[in-house]
């Protein structure tokens, strides 16, 4: 054992914050706590800031490495995949400016950067709770509940205030773009849908990964048109990020061409999860993963199945609730991905929690289970004895992605979105999304902003008082 970046009593106390976090997961949906928005985020704050306190000296190496060299980059206007370790940073340097603000901070203020470097994350944090919160309401569900149980999950503590990754950074855009497209429904505008598009491109431009929710996001919009302005405010943000680097970085131009290649070859290491990593550990090989050509072609094939896998479950979820679609695609990217960072596991919380089927809060805490280990005592381990536990938990990590598969929403492959009854006189109209709608037992809920039977876009039509105000109500919030 080794307690140079974490004790006994300290990882003690963390996984005692942990287990308090689940048992008030636990009792609030047994009791139907609603809690106000401010408690909702002080007790966030107070168990991200305790877990910081107990943990702040662990070093994950690409926080310890990886972003404090993109952070000093950036501050010294250098680009960040040009002048990091090969597969050390392979985004838009968007994130990289708020590490150099972190670095700044730990040079000029004399903060650790293991403290400092986390804290932009905790913020982060608090927003994706409110934004839980919201996208809950949207969908017809217990915002108030949910964000609660979002505030105390283990998963997201351990991911913003242990690893400090860009995780919650991401969302905070991303979970931004359903916001958007969800509250104003059917009857969205085409600022609101540019708008979207411009969050959804920042969350890319952070790190490529949140283009796994494009699909649920693409298909909430009601009509081409929408969507077509949704992808263009993406696609513009990010050009104009990307052409932009020789101001904001310094990227030699003829380096333009590469730096593109990056975003798309960046990617952890094969064999650290599921079924790559059971083949890593029944198959081990002189070269390590990064240098041998079985583990890079594997990682290579294994990387396209997992699209592929992602892409499946879109189309079979292709008539659900769109947060149904988002966790779908999450959950099975991350089942078959042969490459994994324990940050990956925080990807289907904020929608499986927003709108839970009927395992997705148990998954929560097997996910945080899981997880813990890994951040908390597998760090006093020597490197031997972590090779071993490591192995073991390769094994353990398929229970977890069967658990995974059975919490999917299987029961809500088909939604109802809400349906606009016409007045007298008005011509016959009818919702215009690119898949036609099917019945899943929901009750309809009556809005305005649908489109003429013609394909025209339809006038706006004023919203019946007696109608809900939100226009993604799905009445069927499971317990």
């Amino acid at each position: 054992m080794t307690y140079g970046q974490l004790s006994p009593g300290q990882c003690a106390a963390a996984l005692l914050l942990l287990a308090a976090g689940v048992a008030l997961v636990l009792i609030a949906q047994r009791r139907d706590w609603r809690p106000s928005l401010m408690v909702a985020i002080y007790v966030a704050l107070l168990l991200r800031l305790v877990m910081l306190a107990l943990a702040w000296r662990t070093q994950p190496y690409d926080l310890a490495n990886d972003f404090k060299t993109a952070g000093w980059d950036v501050l010294h206007h250098q680009d960040p995949i040009l002048n990091n370790r090969s597969n050390g940073w392979g985004s838009l340097p968007v994130y990289a400016f708020v590490l150099a603000g972190a670095y700044w901070a730990s040079v000029h203020l004399h903060i650790s950067w293991l403290i400092v470097a986390r804290l932009p994350e905790i913020v982060c944090d608090l927003g994706v709770v409110v934004l839980v919160g919201v996208l809950a309401d949207a969908a017809g569900g217990r915002g108030a509940l949910r964000r609660f149980q979002y505030a105390c999950s283990p998963l997201p503590i351990l991911v913003s205030s242990v690893h400090g990754q860009a995780e919650p950074f991401c969302f905070l855009f991303a979970l931004g773009a359903f916001a958007l497209i969800l509250r104003a429904g059917p009857q969205i505008s085409a600022r609101r849908a540019v708008a979207a598009g411009l969050l959804f491109g920042v969350a890319i431009a952070a790190q490529t990964w949140p283009v796994v929710f494009g699909p649920a996001l693409f298909l909430a919009l009601p009509a081409w048109r929408r969507r077509a302005q949704f992808t263009a405010g993406a696609a513009a943000i990010l050009a104009l990020l990307f052409v932009t680097l020789p101001v904001t970085v310094g990227t030699p131009v003829a380096k333009l061409p590469f730096i593109a290649t990056q975003f798309f070859e960046t990617r952890p290491s094969f064999g650290n999860f599921g079924w790559s990593g059971v083949w890593l550990t029944v198959h081990p090989t002189k070269l390590p993963v990064w240098q041998d050509p079985l583990w890079l072609n594997a990682g290579s094939l294994g990387a396209k199945i997992a699209i592929v896998g992602a892409l499946l479950a879109v189309w079979w979820w292709r008539r659900g609730h769109p947060l149904d679609i988002a966790t779908a695609t999450t959950t099975t990217l991350l089942a078959l991905t042969p490459s994994f960072g324990n940050q990956y596991l925080v990807w289907q919380a904020p929608s499986a929690t927003a709108r839970p089927a009927r395992l997705s809060i148990a998954l929560q805490i097997v996910l945080g289970a899981f997880a813990a280990i890994f951040y908390l005592p597998m760090q006093m381990l020597t490197w031997q004895n972590w090779v071993t536990v490591n192995n073991v938990m390769m094994f353990v990590s398929l229970f977890v992605v069967a658990f995974m598969i059975a919490a999917l929403p299987w029961s809500r492959r088909r939604w109802q979105p809400p349906a606009q009854t016409a007045s007298p006189g008005e011509e016959r109209l009818q919702y215009s999304g690119g898949l036609p709608p099917a019945h899943n037992g929901d009750s309809p809920t009556a809005v305005s902003g649908f489109q003429a039977s013609n394909g025209a876009e339809a006038p706006s039509i004023e919203q019946d008082n007696a109608a809900t105000p939100s226009p993604y109500l799905d009445p069927a919030d499971p317990g």
